[in-house]
């Protein structure tokens, strides 16, 4: 059996509530907003549900049909299921677990792109990052106030303090390039590049590697 995936870990949480069938357990993760968090498709749901059964993680309570409607399957946790759930869990709370997320890229290599570029796109983010912020405060603030105990939302509480420092940082970096304070046509002092190049002579001569010229990555 495979580390279980982030869906795999939420379907699992929300069987810990009660037995259900694929379709319920996909509407109640939307209506949670646990899109949020992952990409949760009704299909992405039925065939995780199948390979938690193969895997013995749940098991079936039962088939049932309303109506027109086509055959449904209630599955429930199996005691498999719930020690795996809880050492995933865990494991997503305090091992590490890098990412490596496109925005970081693409600042890493913005210098190849024009000024105005760069500052249109940053733009870009940071709109679309106060609007995602402003709603998701507000469904929070509103969530509480209906009474939903602070420990159902600290993923919630998580995103919201990351999307403020970046709303931030991004506002001041936008600033800087629009009065000039950040340049963007400076070039890398030959100073900098020598010292570079002798810091990494340096260190590969300690390492017992001594080449004639080292490279500047």
């Amino acid at each position: 059996m495979g580390e279980l995936s982030a869906v795999a870990v939420l379907l699992l949480a929300t069987l810990h509530e009660q037995p259900m069938h694929p379709y319920q357990l996909h509407q109640t993760l939307v209506e949670r907003g646990e899109e949020r968090l992952v990409r949760i498709t009704l299909g992405a749901v039925y065939h995780g549900v199948e390979r938690l059964e193969r895997e013995g993680l749940v098991e079936v309570v039962g088939t049932d049909r309303s109506g027109n409607r086509p055959e449904r399957t209630t599955y429930r946790l199996t005691d498999q299921g719930r020690t795996a759930f809880a050492r995933r869990l865990t494991s997503f709370l305090g091992d590490d677990h890098p990412a490596y997320p496109l925005f970081s890229v693409g600042l890493a290599e913005a210098t190849d792109l024009p000024r105005d570029v760069v500052e249109q796109q940053l733009q870009r983010r940071l709109d679309r990052e106060r609007a995602r912020l402003t709603d998701l405060g507000s469904a929070y603030e509103t969530i509480r106030a209906e009474g939903l105990p602070r420990r159902y939302l600290l993923d919630v509480e998580h995103d919201l303090d990351v999307m403020r420092v970046e709303v931030t940082w991004l506002e001041r970096v936008l600033t800087e390039l629009r009065d000039g304070t950040l340049s963007w046509d400076e070039p890398i002092p030959a100073e900098f590049v020598e010292a570079r190049r002798a810091a990494r002579h340096r260190a590969q001569q300690s390492a017992g590697v001594c080449p004639s010229e080292p490279a500047l990555s």
